[in-house]
C-alpha cells in the first residue's frame, strides 16, 4: 500500500502552528475571513475558537452568536486546525471555549489510558472526558453535549458497491487491495482513525491512499473516481447523496462522538451564565439538524455564520 500522507506535527511545532493558526483565522469560513457579527456585545469579552472544517464553523458560530446577544463581546478565532492545536490555544488562553467530541478528547486531547471505544454509553465517554479535563492544570470545564452522534462514515462510490458487493467494513477490508481510499492526514495518524480500523479490519491493505484534507474535495475526488472509498463524518450533508453507500461498522470500532464546548474553568467561573447559554444551542441540536445545516455550507455554499444565525433565530436561541 503506498500512502501519500502528510507526517503529523511535532508536539514542538504546535507553538508555531497555533501562532500561525490564529493570525490566519477570523470570524468564520473556511477562508478564515471576518464576519459581520464580530465583536458585538458591550458585556465581558469571550474568544471563541474552532477547529477546520464546516461543522465546527457553524458550532463555533452559534456559540458566538448566542454569547453575543446574551451581551458578551465575543472575538472569533475559528478555522484553527486539528484539535491539538485548538486544545494547545485553549491551556495557552488564546481562546476561551471551543466545540470539542467527547470521544476525539479522550482519544486525541487527554491523558486517557484506555480505549475510549469500550465505552458503552455516549454518557459514560462524556463523563470521563469531563473528569479528565475537570483534572488538568489549568482546568477545563466540558458542558452538556448535544444529543447526536458525529462519528465517522466510510463512504463508497455506488457504482464500486455494487461491483464489489460492499456493505460493511468486512466486505471492504476484503475487496481493498483493488480500490482506492481517499482519506485525510489527521485520520491516519490518529489512534481512532486509520489505525483503529486496520487493528479491527486487519485484512485492509487499500491499493492506494490519496490524502485530501479537505472534506469537499474528498467528496468530488471519490464521486468522480479519483478514488473508491472516502471518509467523511455522519453528519456530513454529502451523504445524502445516493450516489454514495454508507458502510456498516459490524465491529463498533468506534467512540461516541458528541459535539460539546470546552470551556476554561476559570472564565466559567467569572461568566457562569456561558453555561446556560452554550447548553441551551447544544440540547437543541440533532443529527438530521446537523446534517442539514452542513450541506447548506457545503453543497448549497451558504456562509456559515449566516446559517447559524438563521438557526438560531428560527429556533428562538437568539433575538
Amino acid at each position: 500500500m503506498e500512502e501519500r500522507a502528510i507526517p503529523r506535527a511535532a508536539a514542538g511545532l504546535l507553538a508555531a502552528l497555533l501562532a500561525l493558526a490564529l493570525v490566519a483565522c477570523g470570524n468564520v469560513g473556511e477562508s478564515g475571513g471576518s464576519g459581520p457579527g464580530a465583536g458585538e456585545g458591550g458585556g465581558p469579552a469571550i474568544t471563541v475558537g474552532s477547529k477546520n472544517f464546516t461543522e465546527q464553523y457553524i458550532l463555533g458560530n452559534m456559540y458566538a452568536l448566542a454569547l453575543e446577544d446574551a451581551g458578551f463581546k465575543v472575538e472569533r478565532r475559528l478555522n484553527l486546525g486539528s484539535e491539538q492545536i485548538a486544545d494547545r490555544a485553549l491551556q495557552n488562553g488564546q481562546i476561551d471555549l471551543y466545540p470539542e467530541y467527547t470521544g476525539t478528547a479522550l482519544a486525541a486531547v487527554l491523558d486517557y489510558e484506555g480505549d475510549p471505544a469500550q465505552l458503552d454509553t455516549p454518557e459514560q465517554t462524556y463523563q470521563r472526558a469531563k473528569e479528565l479535563y475537570a483534572g488538568r492544570d489549568p482546568a477545563d470545564t466540558m458542558l452538556r453535549p448535544a444529543p447526536f452522534n458525529n462519528t465517522y462514515g466510510i463512504f463508497v462510490r455506488r457504482e464500486a458497491a455494487e461491483r464489489y458487493d460492499l456493505r460493511t467494513l468486512e466486505d471492504l477490508a476484503e475487496a481493498s487491495p483493488n480500490l482506492v481510499f481517499v482519506s485525510f492526514s489527521e485520520f491516519q495518524g490518529r489512534e481512532d482513525g486509520f489505525p483503529n480500523m486496520k487493528e479491527n479490519y486487519p485484512a485492509l491493505d487499500f491499493k492506494d491512499v490519496e490524502i485530501v484534507n479537505s472534506i469537499g474535495l474528498r467528496y468530488q475526488g471519490v464521486l468522480q473516481g479519483e478514488g473508491d472509498v472516502g471518509v467523511g463524518f455522519t453528519t456530513d450533508g454529502q451523504l445524502a447523496s445516493d450516489r454514495l453507500v454508507v458502510l456498516e461498522d459490524p465491529k463498533s470500532i468506534w467512540p461516541f462522538y458528541q459535539p460539546a464546548p470546552v470551556v476554561r474553568t476559570e472564565v466559567l467561573e467569572k461568566n457562569p451564565k456561558i453555561r446556560e447559554v452554550l447548553n441551551e444551542v447544544s440540547a437543541s441540536l440533532d443529527v438530521e439538524t446537523m446534517r442539514r445545516l452542513n450541506g447548506r455550507v457545503d453543497l448549497q455554499k451558504e456562509d456559515p455564520e449566516d446559517v447559524a444565525r438563521e438557526y438560531l433565530e428560527r429556533e428562538g436561541l437568539i433575538n
